[in-house]
């Protein structure tokens, strides 16, 4: 049984692992991780604006690699989450990982949001 894609508690959402998986449940982007983060970060964003929520609520990304983490490929991921972004920078962690749920997942990225009071 797959885990509720956002908890919340109060003012502040607790967001699963969202891995690149497309709104018809296939994985985007496979073997691509830029395109596969590109689909986290929508992923994200679609559950953050169903709680009333943006990107910029966002005050802790845990990110997990499940492929060697290069600099380019740091570099990659770093010009994605910037281009979701922009200027605002969440607290981080990134974490090499031997596998993920699926084979083929490359990229696994959870957060946590706070809301702004209005939305108590």
């Amino acid at each position: 049984m797959p885990p509720a894609p956002a908890v919340r508690g109060g003012n502040t959402v607790y967001l699963s692992g969202q891995i690149a998986l497309g709104s018809d449940g296939k994985l985007v982007g496979e073997g691509d991780l830029a395109a596969q983060a590109h689909q986290c970060f929508a992923n994200i964003r679609a559950i953050l604006q169903r709680a009333g929520g943006k990107m910029t609520d966002i005050v802790k990304l845990t990110t997990y690699f499940a492929c060697e983490l290069t600099e380019n490929v740091t570099a990659e991921y770093w010009d994605v989450r910037q281009q979701h972004f922009g200027a605002y920078k969440p607290a981080s962690t990134g974490v090499q990982v031997d596998a993920l749920i699926y084979p083929n997942v490359l990229i696994e990225i959870e957060a946590i949001a706070v809301l702004p009071d209005h939305f108590k």
